[in-house]
């Protein structure tokens, strides 16, 4: 009887053990209130990545295929099938989904770009955000709507939607966005936007809070933070600025996170340390302003980060080494979480 008893609580226990789990970034960011995740690529539909994917995010968002020139090549044809496979991911795993974006001055398909009038501009756009929304509908935590509306001054890019609609056309979008929503957040994302004082972050505090005034809905603005351990780091400004976003109520989500290295000094201590001290402290602004809802990654590996391409002479920006091992930066950050 006593040996049945044993047995019986033995397994028990180890059936309490694998219910619980280890321990993971997302778990410890979940129990915290934060949203953190990363944007995904191919990894997603690799066994390996997934398990990645699975343990340092409660939120995802994709680098590429929800972008116009991916989802919708042509005026008449729409490729959800990358999409819609992520979100069978997410939703089997208790993730959120992010959707990034629908509009951008870049990555846009042929017509796009060909389009002649403000008629056809407007058209185009109301089915973009219609058929998105309403495919998406019940799917999504946070969109997109518009990415990178401002120049480095603080006037606005002069894209194809700003040069047939005037700056108006992010009003419209928003608009048109909430006529057609079903509980998901508006944003507003943009890079170099994060330091109170910088032109294009007052530039865009001021359109936002001009939006908010006009009864424009709105819940949120991205700051992408794409930063460099050779380039100057105000934490206070960062945090001044999100706290002016929450008196005016608006969310922030560092949206697009990633911290670069110059390749002279990849191995340098010193700067693998600053690193390490930029992610920590975006993520200790994250945990304790009330405002600032996510902390999402650029990607999480060196191996395919998009930093060596577009930033020339720089790289190893992310939370995981070439080999795909992570790097003491993530370490530090899962246990900042605890």
């Amino acid at each position: 009887m006593k040996k049945t008893i044993l047995v019986t609580s033995l397994i028990v226990s180890l059936l309490t053990l694998v219910s619980c789990g280890k321990e993971t970034i997302a778990s410890r960011a979940t129990k915290k209130g934060l949203e953190i995740g990363t944007a995904y690529a191919s990894d997603i539909f690799d066994p390996e990545g997934q398990e990645r994917i699975k343990e340092f995010s409660n939120i995802l968002v994709a680098e590429n295929f929800m972008k116009c020139a991916n989802l919708r090549p042509n005026a008449k044809f729409w490729n959800w099938s990358d999409i819609d496979h992520s979100i069978e991911f997410a939703e089997k795993n208790n993730i959120q989904m992010k959707f990034h974006t629908m509009f951008w001055h870049q990555q846009n398909s042929s017509f796009i770009n060909n389009m002649k009038s403000k008629e056809e501009a407007l058209e185009i756009m109301d089915n973009h955000i219609i058929t998105i929304m309403d495919h998406l509908k019940g799917k999504i935590k946070v969109y997109d709507v518009v990415n990178e509306m401002f120049e480095e001054d603080g006037s606005f890019r002069k894209s194809i939607w700003y040069n047939l609609l005037g700056e108006e056309y992010i009003a419209h979008a928003l608009t048109v966005a909430s006529e057609h929503n079903s509980g998901a957040k508006l944003y507003l994302n943009e890079y170099n936007n994060e330091c109170v004082g910088y032109p294009k972050a007052d530039a865009m505090y001021n359109f936002v809070k001009s939006l908010k005034e006009k009864g424009v809905p709105i819940d949120g603005v991205g700051m992408q933070l794409h930063l460099s351990t050779d380039l100057p780091f105000d934490p206070d400004e960062i945090r001044a600025n999100c706290k002016r976003y929450a008196d005016i109520g608006i969310e922030i989500s560092f949206s697009e996170v990633d911290v670069r290295l110059p390749a002279s000094k990849f191995k340098d201590p010193e700067e693998i340390k600053k690193q390490e001290y930029i992610y920590t402290t975006l993520l200790d602004i994250a945990l304790t302003e009330p405002n600032v809802k996510s902390f999402i990654v650029w990607g999480m590996y060196d191996r395919t980060s998009w930093v060596p391409a577009t930033f020339g002479g720089y790289g190893n920006a992310c939370i995981y080494d070439v080999e795909y091992n992570k790097k003491p930066v993530y370490e530090a950050m899962f246990e900042q979480l605890k």
